[in-house]
C-alpha cells in the first residue's frame, strides 16, 4: 500500500480554496517516501518553506529578509492563536501549548542543519551512505503532523479580509454545496475526488456565488408557493 500524508491530504479536502499546489507538494514527498528515500529530507524541507510562506498571509507576518529558516518558524508559532476561546484559563492553556510548540523549532534547526550536510539534501561523493526508508517514514510523518497542524489553525482563523471582502465564502451556505454535490459527480483527478461544490468555489468564486444566489431565489419562490397552497 502506497504512503499518504493522511492528515494534509484531509486538510486539503476541507480547505479547497486555500491548499493551491499543496497537493503536488504532498505527492512528491509521498512519492521520495516509497521510491527514494534519498530525496526526502528535500521534500520535506521544501514542505515546510511553502506552508511558511502560506501562513504569512493569514497570520499577518512579513518576512525580513535576513531571517533563516528557525527563525520564520519561531515567529510563526508566536503568532499562532491557540487559547481555547470561552475557557476560564484559555492563556495559561495557550502558553504551554506553545512551551509543547517549542519542539518545532528545534525540528526546523534540525531540518535547516542536516539540509546543508552533504549527501542529506545535494552534494556529496556517490559513495557516501544516505537516507534510507526508516528515516523516510519518520521525516513524512513528522512533516504530515507539524505542516498540517500550522496550516489548518492558521486556515482556520476567522478571515479579517471579510469585512471589506465582497466574494462568497465556502462555508456560508452548507445547504447549496449539499444540492450542488447531490446533482453532479464527484471530480476525480489522479486518484483523489473532489466535491463539485468545492471545485466550483476554488476554481470560479464568481460563478459559485452566481449559482447560488440562483439556488435561493428558486428555493424562495417554492416556499412562497407552499405557503400559499397551504
Amino acid at each position: 500500500m502506497a504512503y499518504q500524508l493522511q492528515r494534509l491530504r484531509e486538510l486539503i479536502d476541507r480547505h479547497p480554496e486555500k491548499a493551491g499546489s499543496l497537493l503536488l507538494h504532498v505527492r512528491s514527498l509521498e512519492q521520495s517516501i516509497d521510491s527514494l528515500p534519498l530525496s526526502c529530507l528535500a521534500n520535506v524541507r521544501t514542505m515546510f518553506e511553502a506552508a511558511q510562506s502560506s501562513i504569512a498571509g493569514p497570520l499577518n507576518l512579513q518576512y525580513g529578509e535576513d531571517e533563516d529558516f528557525p527563525q520564520r518558524t519561531r515567529r510563526i508559532i508566536k503568532a499562532l492563536d491557540l487559547s481555547l476561546e470561552g475557557h476560564p484559563e484559555g492563556a495559561k492553556i495557550e502558553k504551554h501549548l506553545k512551551v509543547l510548540l517549542g519542539s518545532m523549532s528545534g525540528a526546523a534547526s534540525a531540518l535547516a542543519t542536516l539540509s546543508n550536510i552533504p549527501n542529506m539534501r545535494h552534494g556529496g561523493a556517490l559513495d557516501l551512505p544516505t537516507l534510507e526508508r526508516q528515516h523516510a517514514y519518520m521525516l513524512g510523518g513528522l512533516c504530515d503532523a507539524l505542516v498540517s497542524f500550522l496550516l489548518d489553525v492558521a486556515w482556520s482563523r476567522p478571515d479579517e479580509r471579510q469585512g471589506t471582502h465582497g466574494g462568497p465564502f465556502y462555508d456560508d451556505d452548507p445547504e447549496f454545496n449539499d444540492s450542488l454535490d447531490g446533482e453532479y459527480a464527484l471530480v476525480e483527478i489522479a486518484g483523489s475526488a473532489f466535491t463539485p461544490s468545492r471545485v466550483l468555489f476554488a476554481l470560479d468564486p464568481t460563478l459559485y456565488e452566481a449559482a447560488r444566489d440562483e439556488w435561493r431565489s428558486v428555493d424562495v419562490a417554492d416556499g412562497t408557493d407552499d405557503s400559499v397552497a397551504a
